[in-house]
């Protein structure tokens, strides 16, 4: 795997980790549908979510959540209306976004919960 591979990789799993401790457990991960990726899929009693992590080196002069294109958030609600057709839930269906800013040995992660408002 490449840096920018690794990178990534890593920043799923803190994100993940952050989650957890946010009371959620994992339901899938990298999930696909067709060409889109869902990277994180958790679940609490009241809700499943959608959770879209940006995870970069700090210095590169912007936020994370910025690479939150609405071209992003098309596929991601295209692939969470996949997700549903195939996983019929009465709970609430949110989108999240996990940013994950790293600056040497220091780590930054941020849990932004309703990031944006999507109708299935």
């Amino acid at each position: 795997m490449n840096e920018r591979g690794l990178l990534g990789r890593s920043g799923e799993d803190l994100a993940l980790e952050c989650l957890e401790n946010e009371g959620f457990s994992l339901v899938a991960r990298n999930w696909r549908a067709g060409h889109y990726e869902v990277d994180l899929i958790v679940e609490n009693a009241d809700s499943v979510r959608i959770v879209e992590v940006k995870t970069l080196h700090s210095g590169v002069g912007f936020n994370p959540v910025e690479n939150v294109s609405r071209t992003k958030i098309r596929n991601l609600v295209s692939a969470a209306k996949t997700w549903y057709a195939q996983h019929p839930t009465y709970k609430e269906i949110i989108f999240d976004v996990v940013t994950v800013v790293v600056n040497g040995p220091e780590v930054d992660v941020n849990y932004l919960p309703n990031a944006f408002n999507a109708v299935l």
